[in-house]
């Protein structure tokens, strides 16, 4: 009896405490739910991502076959072709760092042959500027594409990558590489 009598007194403080405890463990259980929701759902939709992007790099070692590292094969051919290796069976030690520069502006001249040499205004960055400026981490592409120009004769504001042929494209490399501070390796 005198439990209850105690109970009655302090009725309406038991049920806010155990309105609380609920309404905490509610909360509790609301918050847990919607963070492992949340991380499921960052999870599956990087997952997604990652399976429909195409991979760029792709792992080789001195043993590959240089055709199996090169997606375009014309590329592949040029360059066997110029250094005299056999497009199937020449592998990665095969390759020098001169033919990759070839390759490099053999894809150059095909998958952006339309670009101006240097950044137009208002035209957005694509262009062999800002790619040698990427590539070599340095912003003297400008120079060097002006210097190059006017020794070759060509007009650097209105030229396209087109109009330069991939010794060009090579020796341009080989300056911005060595005008770059980025690291030599």
């Amino acid at each position: 009896m005198m439990m209850r009598k105690k109970f009655k007194q302090h009725k309406t403080a038991a049920v806010a405490v155990a309105a609380a405890l609920c309404v905490t463990a509610a909360a509790g259980t609301l918050a847990v739910y919607g963070q492992n929701a949340a991380e499921k759902q960052v999870k599956e939709t990087a997952e997604e991502k990652l399976s429909q992007e195409e991979a760029v790099y792709i792992p080789w070692d001195e043993n590959t076959l240089y055709k199996e590292t090169v997606e375009n094969q014309d590329i592949v051919k040029q360059v066997c072709e110029k250094y005299g290796l056999d497009p199937n069976s020449a592998t990665m030690k095969d390759i020098t760092r001169e033919m990759r520069n070839y390759e490099e502006a053999l894809w150059l001249l095909d998958e952006m042959g339309e670009k101006p040499l240097l950044m137009e205004k208002g035209e957005g960055m694509d262009s062999l500027e800002t790619y040698i400026g990427d590539v070599y981490a340095f912003d003297g592409g400008k120079q060097v594409l002006e210097s190059y120009c006017r020794e070759h004769g060509l007009h650097a504001k209105s030229a396209r990558i087109k109009d330069l042929t991939a010794e060009d494209l090579v020796a341009i490399g080989e300056i911005a590489y060595n005008t770059s501070e980025h690291p030599k390796n």
